[in-house]
């Protein structure tokens, strides 16, 4: 996902992007959530859009995601006077910015075979055993939705035929 013409600088944005880059997302949303930068809702709500658009087109949950990339550049700037002592004038940047966040399924297998530690190792298991059981429940709730949905259709074609009948 994708930001255009933040109004904030774009060194400064940078440093709560990298907040977020190379965490899963839960723990990207969790340090974003007690960050106390200006702009740190603002990474904190395009992760979530992002997120919602994975769901949505490929049914990807966020405990199977990680922050890939994420990071700012530079906009187009407005240029302004900035006075100066001695009767002397300047330029004066106001600094816009674009912010772009990327977003991909974990491996968990090669993640759990690249741990250096046993701590780390447990820590990728854990995840894993989390994405799996979020995925269970999001295919329990899949599963019941259709089924209302199916009921729904057949009460409307019992309703139709009853007036048919009529």
């Amino acid at each position: 996902g994708k930001t255009k013409n933040i109004r904030h600088s774009p060194w400064r944005l940078n440093l709560v992007c990298q907040f977020a880059a190379g965490q899963t997302v839960p723990d990207a949303l969790l340090q974003l959530q007690f960050c106390e930068k200006v702009k740190a809702p603002l990474v904190l709500a395009l992760i979530k859009r992002t997120v919602n658009t994975a769901r949505q087109k490929h049914g990807l949950l966020p405990s199977q995601l990680e922050v890939v990339e994420c990071f700012a550049t530079h906009g187009t700037h407005l240029k302004r006077v900035k006075i100066m002592g001695r009767g002397r004038a300047g330029k004066k940047f106001r600094r816009f910015s674009h912010m772009r966040i990327v977003l991909r399924e974990i491996d968990f297998p090669l993640k759990i075979m690249m741990s250096t530690s046993r701590n780390e190792r447990d820590r990728w298991v854990r995840r894993m055993e989390v994405a799996l059981e979020d995925q269970q429940v999001a295919e329990m709730e899949r599963m019941e939705i259709e089924a209302l949905e199916k009921e729904l259709e057949e009460q409307e074609l019992k309703k139709e035929k009853l007036e048919e009948k009529k």
